[in-house]
């Protein structure tokens, strides 16, 4: 007999608590940690534990793809960088023939720095008070602006230096 995820979640107790961070109110922001009933003492909120639980799981599981955000963008900005001097090495008149396939390659580079480039922008939908878990550095809203940028221009410079 095999388990599945679901059957080891009815397994688990109910009242444990599998985040690094307490159960709190959507509303405000209370720590429901061990209260009798379903209602919020700070503002009244009704919630469900389930609920609180699934938008905990949520928080944390954004909270760990967002850890190393500005490693992310710092390597964004490497693969930019590096497609524009590919771009630049292209113009010259020694490889006429590999022009179309390298400007392509530099297309998708530039989609991809543009995609790590804006992960910094995605803790925002962090809650202010799971933001601490992130790590000991903010995020460098400054490095993901320079890296979308430059990863935006490498998908017009192709075809405007022809």
């Amino acid at each position: 007999m095999s388990l599945t995820y679901d059957h080891l979640e009815h397994l688990r107790p109910k009242d444990e608590w599998r985040f690094p961070f307490p159960p709190t109110c959507g509303t405000c922001g209370y720590n429901l940690t061990g209260l009798p009933k379903n209602r919020c003492p700070e503002c009244g909120t009704a919630f469900d534990m389930r609920e609180v639980r699934r938008k905990a799981a949520e928080t944390w599981a954004l909270v760990l793809r967002l850890q190393h955000v500005n490693h992310d963008a710092r390597l964004g900005l490497y693969i930019v960088l590096g497609a524009w001097a590919m771009v630049g090495l292209t113009r010259l008149p020694i490889m006429p023939g590999i022009l179309r396939w390298l400007d392509l390659l530099a297309i998708g580079a530039g989609m991809l720095g543009m995609v790590l480039g804006s992960q910094v922008f995605k803790v925002r939908r962090i809650p202010p008070w799971a933001r601490a878990y992130i790590g000991d550095r903010e995020p460098d809203q400054l490095l993901g602006v320079w890296t979308l940028l430059l990863g935006l221009s490498l998908l017009i410079a192709p075809w405007w230096l022809m």
